[in-house]
């Protein structure tokens, strides 16, 4: 949660609020808006004590006691009050400069349009109206905001339930006839045949990890490193590379492409896949034009478990490749090189794939594109199987004796990202089974993924 203040910003997924009194009939309205708003464009987060403009702490106005006054109880209330269905949000405190700066998480899997079931006046005008639909969305000059919900929008809010419902009869089919049975039943009762992998478009991706490989080697050669900085890359990694099929036909990525992507990002963690740096403090960690791409490269080393060390590259023609150095080499509660964390695995797997979902989508591709996933973990030999993240229980011994593991996997984007768990098995198979034969069991799968969308 500390990625989210850290480097906030705003986008349809998360609202950045400056202090509010939430007993106050001003404080409650925002709050209760964007609850509603969030919820309707598929779960993000509001934070407090932000300026949304400067994206700079608000040092006015500060809670004495910020656990108290933003305390789960109080926030839930308000928006019980006020939602036309049940929203179970969440509150977590985040530290950025010895403050503490309250987030609320308001979870994904809305199924029918979320409307505010009464009013609240403040002198005598209506600053929440009973019945009005409100949604995250982006106004004429590309900025995120809250409002009442406009004929443009609705289409897409209609998407996101009906994606939902999709994903829930998804669910029950894979549990009742299995993976394989459920894609069976699917291709009698449409007459479509479900086709296999294409080769062609795996070895398309392959080559554009490669590409990838390339650029960030030079980005990091041309970076002045540390001693600390060089010793990290000796350390275990992870990469992804992801097409978007069919491309677009352009040679250049605007100004305009990488804010769509800040703003599509529905941020289920606080650092999450394919996030854009070109507001961060560290000038040296911003994003850059290179040869038609936007590249990051965003080094943090000797923060403990905060530390990265990672490189992004973004093409408009739908090219995205990101590598990170493994988080359970910069944490203090493993040595390095030793542990491999599944359900961390699970986490980042889930991420990569619904962010770009979401991103395909803002971006305008066609519904019947498809998203090609490589990804590739390295420095594993040696490594165990440990859940020192403390999220769950994994019976000890089971030891990599490979370095390198690979998954790849095609989704369509037309796919609910609530439906995602199969294809996050399907990713990492490989690299469990690397584990003398491990397998993540679906159900389990599907538990954790369903933790990361709902933001829990």
């Amino acid at each position: 949660m500390n990625g989210l203040v850290s480097n906030p910003t705003e986008g349809l997924n998360i609202e950045l609020k400056r202090w509010i009194d939430p007993k106050a009939d001003a404080g409650i309205a925002k709050i209760a808006r964007a609850a509603i708003a969030l919820r309707n464009r598929n779960g993000g987060y509001l934070i407090i004590g932000f300026d949304d403009k400067t994206r700079l702490p608000d040092t006015t106005n500060v809670p004495a006691d910020v656990r108290a006054e933003f305390h789960v109880d109080v926030i839930q209330g308000i928006v019980s009050r006020y939602a036309s269905a049940p929203i179970e949000v969440q509150v977590a405190f985040a530290e950025r400069n010895n403050q503490e700066f309250p987030i609320i998480g308001v979870p994904e899997g809305v199924t029918v349009p979320v409307a505010a079931k009464r009013d609240l006046l403040e002198n005598g005008k209506a600053i929440i109206r009973e019945d009005a639909v409100y949604f995250r969305t982006l106004g004429s000059n590309g900025t995120p905001s809250t409002s009442a919900i406009k004929a443009a929008d609705w289409r897409e809010l209609m998407d996101i339930c009906f994606d939902n419902r999709e994903a829930d009869i998804g669910r029950f089919l894979r549990r009742q006839l299995g993976i394989e049975g459920a894609a069976r039943f699917l291709s009698l009762i449409t007459g479509v045949e479900i086709p296999a992998t294409e080769e062609t478009l795996e070895s398309r991706t392959r080559t554009f990890l490669q590409a990838s490989e390339q650029h960030r080697a030079r980005a990091i050669e041309h970076r002045k490193l540390s001693t600390a900085e060089k010793a990290a890359l000796d350390l275990g990694s992870w990469e992804v590379a992801l097409l978007i099929y069919p491309g677009k036909d352009v040679s250049d990525s605007p100004q305009d492409f990488l804010s769509r992507v800040s703003s599509a990002n529905p941020s289920y963690t606080g650092w999450p896949a394919w996030l854009v740096s070109a507001s961060f403090r560290n000038k040296a960690d911003r994003s850059y034009k290179f040869e038609g791409a936007w590249e990051q490269l965003i080094i943090s080393v000797n923060e403990g478990s905060w530390s990265h060390f990672e490189f992004y590259r973004m093409h408009a023609r739908g090219e995205f490749y990101q590598w990170r150095v493994l988080q359970d080499d910069f944490t203090d509660k493993v040595p390095p090189k030793t542990a491999l964390e599944p359900t961390l695995v699970i986490y980042r797997v889930a991420e990569a794939i619904a962010v770009g979902l979401s991103l395909a989508k803002a971006l305008e591709y066609d519904e019947h594109s498809t998203l090609s996933f490589l990804f590739r973990w390295k420095g594993l030999s040696g490594r165990e199987l440990e859940a020192w993240a403390g999220n769950t229980y994994f019976s000890e011994g089971r030891v990599a004796h490979q370095d390198t593991a690979e998954g790849y996997v095609e989704v369509p984007l037309d796919t609910p990202v609530s439906a995602i768990a199969p294809y996050v098995r399907q990713a990492t198979a490989n690299l469990f089974s690397a584990f003398d034969g491990f397998e993540f069991p679906i159900r389990s799968v599907e538990q954790w993924v369903t933790k990361l969308l709902t933001r829990s």
